[in-house]
């Protein structure tokens, strides 16, 4: 719905943005609105214009009251069209007015002294005869505005005005006749044209004919004065300025056509430059005052809004968001602090220009939260956003208002409890012993008083292992609750502490490597390329003088290797001292171990040759090979080389004739095909073939 205080609030801000250009503008085109308002209040036009007016103010008050997008693209094309129509309406009215002005100072300057010479005698004895006869004419004398349109509805003509060029052309029997004929200096320009008729309601005791109000509808669009003899009466009308005089004889004709040539500076020389000075100031009234002003202050408001729209036009506002806008805390008391964290970041809503939009970013805001006035615990605060750039207008933040939770800060001092894990995983031979130390053994818990009376202690850990000797390392401290959850928001003071655990081999255990025995060789062609024992490391355990001699190793039973090919894996007893267990990393009792032998094929190299052999001949090439035979170097299993050895038809060299054409010359790499695990490599890498039909 409508929010009259956005509204405003947006209307004062494109005031604001205004340039001093603008109030120039807006100066300018309201002294333009007073001066229409000022022409056309007595005329018949006043109301065409109130009635535009107050449509034009409906409508945009109802586009404010319910903002649609559509209605109010269509609503502003309206107003421009409004804009056009408006001075197409009152086109008789500002012509009449721009004349008055042109002539009042002096800017219709123009001689016309020979040319009335030549024209006013021809003019008026035209007009006596015609009148004499009764014959209708209607004679257009063209001033300083130019009549192209009128000129261009008749039949040119273009010769000297004379008396009985004229006669000639309204004769009763000419098809000229009903038309009226256009004079611009001494020439006859044309004749048969049509000319607007006045939209005037006429009144008198003399009846209006179509020339007459013809004659009447030209003066009122023009400076032009036109010569009008009825059809009925005989009589010689003139009409200049929107007004016709009658029954006018040769005498008068020609003095109105003498002064239509000559009025300028002769007539009233002082008045050219200064009209003021031959008139009397007249002081308004009280009723005249309130209306000038009362038109003033519409003609001011309509340029406001005529300027608002432009500028929203060409340059509009612009409603968008801005995220990541910093969110920043002032006035917070000192010896409190937050509970709950607030947002990083807010998005910010505001209005601008289209123009100034590219210039903006997140650091062209500032969004604070002032907690001058908070209270400890729960409060909900206003986002405040600020901004350092021109010609915008902050609408708020998102969001809005943000929860604050503020407590005073407290600290304590806490014990620090050390917890040593992995004590499972230390080997068997190797064991805790004494107390853990830990230096400080107190720790001071500060923070926000609700987090730090959570806190139920202070606690560490420290690994053991693996190890094999005392552990001494420093450990970060962590403030834990009642349910050992970790309680944040706090500080601990120190972060870390020196902790030391005491480890030490046993005495009646050691930790001794085991060392896999072999028996008997694989084949000539196979080699031992790979022996592991699993667990490659145990702990044995017994009498402590046993122990002490026994070495850094100890001995599985032979694995026999004899005629064994591939992985060889096998489950056998350590050989131990009487009285002596084996204990793996877990400390269970170790009866057996795993040894694994990789038996792998020997490789070697073979230097043969082979024939190149033609495939898929079809009987339609002679084909011929340069060299016929190659040089291979053959790697792989050296079993399988031996059968190549013994059987050469193992590798073949080849050329496929499918791919061959009739007189061809081409260098082909030839194809080879080996056993399988067997690679072949060219000494030549290609084969030189020559092909015929």
């Amino acid at each position: 719905m409508f929010d009259l205080n956005s509204a405003v609030t947006s209307f004062r801000f494109l005031l604001a943005t205004l340039e001093p250009l603008d109030y120039l503008d807006i100066l300018l085109v309201t002294a333009a609105i007073y001066l229409v308002f000022t022409l056309i209040r007595r005329s018949q036009a006043a109301f065409l214009l109130r009635g535009i007016l107050v449509l034009a103010l409906l409508l945009l008050l109802a586009n404010l009251l319910l903002p649609l997008p559509t209605f109010g693209s269509i609503l502003f094309y309206a107003f421009l069209a409004i804009l056009i129509i408006i001075p197409i309406t009152l086109q008789p009215e500002l012509r009449r007015w721009l004349e008055g002005f042109g002539r009042r100072f002096g800017f219709s300057l123009n001689n016309r002294d020979s040319v009335a010479e030549e024209v006013i005698s021809p003019l008026t004895r035209t007009a006596e005869n015609l009148s004499s006869t009764k014959t209708g004419a209607l004679m257009v004398v063209e001033g300083n505005v130019p009549l192209t349109e009128v000129i261009s509805s008749g039949v040119p003509v273009s010769a000297r005005v004379s008396s009985e060029l004229l006669q000639t052309i309204f004769f009763d029997k000419t098809p000229l006749h009903d038309g009226a004929a256009v004079i611009r200096g001494n020439q006859v320009l044309a004749a048969g044209c049509v000319l607007p008729l006045t939209e005037r309601e006429l009144r008198g005791r003399y009846r209006i004919g179509t020339r007459h109000r013809a004659a009447i509808g030209m003066s009122e669009v023009s400076d032009a004065l036109c010569i009008v003899i009825s059809e009925e009466s005989g009589t010689i009308s003139v009409a200049k300025d929107g007004r016709l005089e009658r029954n006018l004889d040769r005498t008068s004709l020609h003095q109105r056509l003498d002064d239509f040539y000559t009025e300028t500076a002769e007539a009233q020389p002082i008045s050219k430059w200064r009209p003021w000075q031959n008139r009397k100031f007249k002081i308004p009234g009280p009723r005249q005052i309130l209306t000038n002003l009362a038109y003033l202050l519409l003609s001011f408001v309509l340029a406001l809004v005529a300027t608002v729209a432009v500028r929203q036009q060409n340059n509009p506002l612009v409603s968008t968001t801005m995220s990541g806008v910093t969110l920043q805390v002032e006035d917070l008391a000192p010896d409190t602090t937050l509970i709950s964290p607030l947002p990083n970041t807010v998005s910010v809503n505001f209005r601008t220009p289209a123009s100034e939009l590219q210039a903006l970013g997140p650091k062209s805001f500032q969004a604070l939260v002032s907690l001058a006035d908070v209270q400890e615990g729960a409060n909900r605060m206003p986002v405040g956003v600020t901004t350092t750039a021109d010609n915008v207008l902050v609408l708020g933040a998102n969001p809005a208002e943000v929860d604050v939770s503020v407590a005073p800060i407290i600290s304590r001092t806490i014990s620090i409890t050390v917890m040593v894990k992995d004590k499972d995983a230390l080997s068997s031979a190797y064991e805790v012993r004494g107390i853990t130390l830990v230096s400080p053994d107190e720790a001071v818990v500060t923070g926000p008083q609700p987090q730090v009376e959570l806190v139920a202690a202070v606690t560490t850990e420290i690994s053991v292992t693996g190890a094999t000797t005392t552990v001494n390392e420093k450990a970060l401290l962590t403030a834990l609750d009642a349910d050992g959850d970790v309680v944040t928001g706090v500080t601990i003071d120190p972060v870390v502490a020196d902790v030391t655990v005491f480890v030490s081999r046993r005495v009646d255990a050691k930790d001794v490597g085991v060392n896999a025995v072999t028996v008997g060789s694989p084949p000539e062609e196979f080699w031992l390329s790979g022996l592991t024992v699993d667990p490659g490391n145990v702990t044995v355990q017994g009498d402590p003088n046993v122990i002490a001699e026994m070495s850094s190793f100890v001995d599985t039973l032979p694995v026999d290797l004899s005629e064994a090919i591939g992985d060889l894996v096998v489950e056998t007893a350590l050989i131990l001292p009487e009285g002596v267990q084996a204990l793996d990393n877990e400390g269970n009792v170790l009866g057996t171990v795993v040894v694994n032998a990789q038996i792998s094929a020997r490789t070697s190299d073979m230097l043969t040759g082979r024939p190149v052999e033609i495939i898929n001949d079809r009987g339609t090439l002679t084909v011929t090979l340069q060299p016929t035979a190659v040089q291979l170097l053959l790697s792989g299993p050296l079993a399988t080389l031996k059968e190549i050895e013994a059987n050469p038809e193992l590798v073949r060299v080849t050329i496929d004739a499918l791919d061959l054409q009739p007189g061809q010359s081409v260098e082909v790499i030839p194809d080879v095909i080996t056993p399988e695990g067997i690679r072949a490599r060219l000494i030549e890498n290609s084969v030189l073939v020559t092909t015929e039909p």
